[in-house]
């Protein structure tokens, strides 16, 4: 159990700092949507205590981080 707790937080880790990159190269109408996402998968898994909603967030992290590094690449912009 150790072990997806640790992959786990590398995801967090990384959906966060790409998070933080799309957020800077965004504009203002993208940066409020890319906060409100973030927080809901961040918020939801506390509030609800069930195992389907801690996978849905998991689920929903991955293809969060996923699009804001395609976001960036179509910007132009490089990691």
């Amino acid at each position: 159990m150790q072990y997806f707790k640790a992959v786990a937080l590398v995801i967090n880790l990384i959906v966060f700092f790409l998070f933080i990159y799309a957020f800077l190269a965004a504009e203002r109408k993208a940066r409020i949507n890319l906060t409100v996402i973030m927080a809901l998968l961040y918020i939801l898994p506390p509030l609800f205590k069930i195992p389907v909603v801690y996978w849905i967030c998991y689920a929903g992290k991955v293809i969060f981080g996923i699009s804001c590094y395609v976001y960036t690449k179509t910007k132009g912009l490089s990691l």
